[in-house]
């Protein structure tokens, strides 16, 4: 059994993410998967911002610990 370590109540915005470690990484899936979460979220924010007037942006990271 692993131990667990405690979550830290105060978690990173998302200034405090690192944005690259300056290796490129091929991922097959990180097209698909940024269509995926796009087609899910767009009609949340055509309710929130009926004038269009919202970006997506496209770009996947993994940050773990």
């Amino acid at each position: 059994m692993l131990a667990q370590e405690p979550l830290s109540t105060r978690l990173p915005d998302h200034t405090q993410l690192p944005g690259s470690d300056g290796n490129f990484v091929k991922n097959f899936q990180e097209h698909p998967q940024s269509l995926l979460l796009s087609d899910a979220i767009q009609p949340v924010l055509e309710q929130l911002h009926p004038d269009g007037q919202y970006c997506i942006g496209q770009d996947c990271g993994i940050y773990w610990r």
